[in-house]
């Protein structure tokens, strides 16, 4: 069997139509965002299948959650599958534990170029494109057989090595439970077919194909990988790290490689703040400002959901603990930065005291380091361009190149950053010992 290129996107956790949880007051437009964020997402995956041209899309665990007997997650899926249908791309289903294949049975319409596959099915499928085999799919269930098992490597048929002629081979790994993110797939137990055996020379598969919680993970298996792409949408602010799916390339020039594509619409963000007694209100909303601005929107991002973790005391801290002080400096935030992130925001505050003494005496230093970052600033009337000056080790090509950047750079943005980083570095929290 040659080896012929392919292309694939991976997608877990999508739970369509499943609703966001701790979300709070927000306004009616950002509502109807979060009540419809994973269907919206799951119309981002069906654009990336078409935009990258992939042979088929694999689905592993969760597309829905069965108990949320939603009509609208089963029409989305039909209407997405059929799409991809009218551009000769496959589709491969492996249920998990909120959407078993007893649920997907309740619809007997699905397109023809929909599989499903179960925790039974052990026998390799050959995918099939344009009447040639761009990959061989397996189901692994899990019980006896050990991810973390020494792999023969000197002996494995090598992915690119045409002389064996093997096309790529994707295992999928059936769970039985999904509410732990962060368990490692060493500490699971993976089994091969019956027919297999711990002795045999061949690695069963080049790319394990998980669904483990809402995280994205990635294991090696000396060689190869298994991958769990994470959930495609986070629907709360435990899930605010990388949301998405992996676009996995194989071809004989670059190996393979396998990149998260962001098709998120509503991103969850905790950002965590330093404010001491003597921070004047207009400095917090200079922090908070470019807290937000460093982050860039991504194309399908149409909300931020943002949590303030402000840690401090003092006078305009407490006035923070106001529901209406929180509003009024969400609203300002908003309106300042509109022209620069243009997408909806949501704001919530959490506020943690710490302790007085550690307040004062870290108020102190921090009072200290912002007097000589502005000093800095004052007496120096171009900064960047004097440490080029300055850096005799740099060649002229460097020299020009930098020169060019610096032209770009915005310096009150870079004193922001300074601030911040400083406000975070020098905050000493009451189990800390203070060295001044």
């Amino acid at each position: 069997m040659p080896f012929v290129p392919t292309r694939f996107i991976h997608a877990s956790n999508l739970r369509l139509d499943h609703q966001p949880q701790g979300v709070g007051a927000v306004s009616r437009e950002s509502q109807t965002h979060l009540e419809d964020c994973t269907l919206e997402t799951f119309d981002g995956i069906i654009q990336a299948c078409l935009e990258y041209e992939i042979d088929f899309l694999l689905l592993t665990g969760n597309s829905f959650i069965d108990e949320d007997y939603s009509i609208r997650a089963r029409i989305a899926l039909i209407d997405g599958f059929q799409h991809l249908a009218s551009k000769n791309i496959q589709v491969f289903v492996i249920p998990g534990e909120h959407d078993p294949l007893s649920a997907w049975d309740l619809q007997s319409n699905w397109p023809d170029n929909v599989t499903f596959l179960s925790a039974q099915d052990y026998d390799r499928l050959d995918v099939i494109h344009n009447e040639e085999t761009v990959a061989t799919l397996q189901i692994l269930d899990a019980s006896h057989y050990k991810l973390h098992q020494p792999l023969k490597l000197e002996k494995r048929n090598q992915l690119f090595n045409q002389h064996n002629q093997r096309v790529f081979s994707i295992g999928c790994i059936t769970t039985t439970s999904t509410t732990d993110p962060v368990n490692q797939p060493s500490e699971t137990n993976l089994t091969v077919p019956p027919d297999s055996s711990e002795e045999t020379n061949e690695v069963p598969v080049d790319y394990l194909a998980l669904c483990k919680g809402t995280q994205r993970h990635t294991f090696e298996m000396q060689p190869g990988i298994a991958h769990h792409p994470g959930a495609g949408q986070g629907l709360n602010f435990d899930e605010c790290k990388s949301n998405g799916v992996t676009l996995v390339t194989i071809n004989p020039e670059e190996q393979w490689e396998h990149r998260p594509l962001n098709v998120a619409v509503v991103r969850w963000l905790v950002i965590d703040l330093t404010l001491n007694p003597e921070t004047p209100r207009n400095q917090l909303k200079q922090l908070m400002e470019e807290a937000l601005l460093t982050r860039t929107p991504k194309n399908h991002e149409k909300l931020w959901m943002v949590r303030w973790k402000i840690k401090g005391s003092g006078e305009l801290f407490e006035t923070l603990r106001s529901f209406k002080k929180q509003a009024v400096l969400s609203t300002e935030l908003a309106n300042e930065t509109k022209d620069r992130l243009p997408l909806l925001l949501e704001q919530s505050f959490y506020l943690q005291e710490t302790d007085a003494l550690s307040s004062k005496e870290q108020s102190a230093l921090i009072q200290l380091y912002q007097q000589q970052l502005e000093e800095f600033q004052t007496k120096t009337e171009s900064p960047l361009n004097q440490l080029l000056t300055q850096s005799a080790q740099l060649d002229q090509t460097w020299q020009r190149r930098l020169s060019a950047l610096t032209e770009q750079v915005n310096e009150q943005h870079v004193f922001n950053k300074a601030i911040q980083n400083g406000h975070s570095w020098l905050s000493i929290s009451s189990d800390e010992e203070v060295h001044i």
